[in-house]
Parts: C-alpha cells; sequence; structure tokens
C-alpha cells in the first residue's frame, strides 16, 4: 500500500511540471504551443534586427547632421554615414538641384522640384525601415486567440476525460486543466513582447520621420537660401 502511495505520487509531481505538463499534452496542444513559439523566436528576430538598424541610423543621422551644419549647407560625403537616411535625401536634394532648369523655371519652382524628390525618398526610406514591423502588431493581437484556442480544445478534452471516467474529481480534472491554460501563458508570452516591441519601434520610426520632415527643409533653405518667388 505504502508503494502504490509512493508511485502515485511521484506520478503527480512529474506531471506538475510545466516540461511534462508539455510532454504529455496532445497532439493539438503541442501544434499551438510549436506555432505560438515558432511566432515568439520571429517576433524576438525582428525586434532584435530592428532596434539595431534604428540605432545605427538614429546615430548615423545625427552625426551627418552635425557635419551638415558645421559644413554650412555643404553636405558632407554620403560614404561616411551609409545608414543615415538624412545623407540619402541629401543626396537625392543634390542631384535635383543639379538638374538642369526647364525653359521658364523660377526659383520657387526649383525648390519646389527639389522638395517633392526629397519627400519621395523619404517616404521610400521610412517604407523600408517598416519592413517587418507589422508582423509584430499581427502577433501582438492573434498570439492570445491561438492560445485561448488551445485552451478551449484542452478544457473540452477534460471535460471528455470527466465522461469517460464518470468521475469529477479534482485528481481526474486538473491534469487537463493544467495543459490547457499552458497554451494560453505561451500566447500571452509570445503577444507581450510583441506589442511593448512595436510600439517602441513605431515611437522610433516616427522620431526618425519627424526629423526627415525638418531636414528636408533645413537643407534646401540652406542650399537655396529659401522658398524665395
Amino acid at each position: 500500500m505504502a508503494l502504490g502511495v509512493f508511485i502515485l505520487q511521484a506520478g503527480i509531481g512529474l506531471r506538475a511540471s510545466v516540461p511534462a505538463l508539455v510532454a504529455s499534452s496532445g497532439f493539438f496542444a503541442k501544434f499551438i504551443l510549436l506555432l505560438l513559439l515558432a511566432i515568439s523566436v520571429y517576433t524576438w528576430a525582428i525586434i532584435v534586427e530592428r532596434l539595431r538598424l534604428y540605432l545605427r541610423v538614429q546615430r548615423e543621422d545625427r552625426e551627418f547632421l552635425a557635419a551638415f551644419r558645421a559644413g554650412r549647407g555643404e553636405a558632407p560625403p554620403v560614404d561616411r554615414h551609409p545608414a543615415s537616411v538624412l545623407g540619402r535625401l541629401a543626396r537625392v536634394g543634390e542631384r535635383s538641384l543639379a538638374e538642369p532648369a526647364a525653359a521658364g523655371s523660377t526659383p520657387m519652382s526649383r525648390y519646389e522640384r527639389a522638395q517633392r524628390a526629397m519627400e519621395r525618398s523619404a517616404g521610400d526610406e521610412l517604407a523600408r525601415l517598416e519592413h517587418h514591423v507589422g508582423f509584430l502588431a499581427t502577433a501582438g493581437s492573434v498570439s492570445p486567440f491561438i492560445g485561448l484556442m488551445g485552451t478551449v480544445w484542452g478544457v473540452m478534452s477534460a471535460f471528455l476525460s470527466i465522461g469517460a471516467q464518470g468521475s469529477a474529481s479534482l485528481v481526474v480534472v486538473a491534469p487537463g486543466i493544467a495543459e490547457a491554460l499552458i497554451t494560453t501563458v505561451a500566447g500571452l508570452a509570445a503577444a507581450i513582447p510583441a506589442v511593448v516591441g512595436y510600439n517602441h519601434l513605431l515611437t522610433r520610426l516616427r522620431v526618425i520621420s519627424s526629423n526627415s520632415a525638418t531636414f528636408v527643409t533645413e537643407y534646401l533653405d540652406r542650399r537655396t537660401e529659401g522658398p524665395v518667388a
């Protein structure tokens, strides 16, 4: 009798651990957990890669802007700041201003042409920086529901076990409910970093966008002495 009690307690302790619950879960629950793991890994990869890129862009933008202002309107070589968005905008503006003026064109039309070219380039640069960031919003909103789907499936399986065994005791219900709740935890674990990362990266994108819009006018004012008619 004592040996039987010991074996029963050992089995309960084994199933009480999270790895054991995952290992003993059904096929559908394991599929949900693997799917959430893949989402989480991809989410973290995007966060780390984009954050490193944005930090580099912002650092080189500051360096380029400081060199531009120190040069009294003369843009420094873009090769020194390869990741700088402002450097690319300055190169586009320089090319636009260097194009031969059409017959009858005015300084104002020349200014506006360069401004439109730089604004288009800024839009392209921001679109490039936003690449993959939208997935974080999708992961943050979908992952909890994926985990909830696994939870509902696990609870349904627990009720089926109650019907099959004819008992609603805690020993019968608890393992199935615990397995079901693991998918909920996994869904939240995948969603929370995605939401936080998305909001943080979006804030940095807005700063880069604002700096780009400000630089367009500053660059053209310095290079053309303002949008005079």
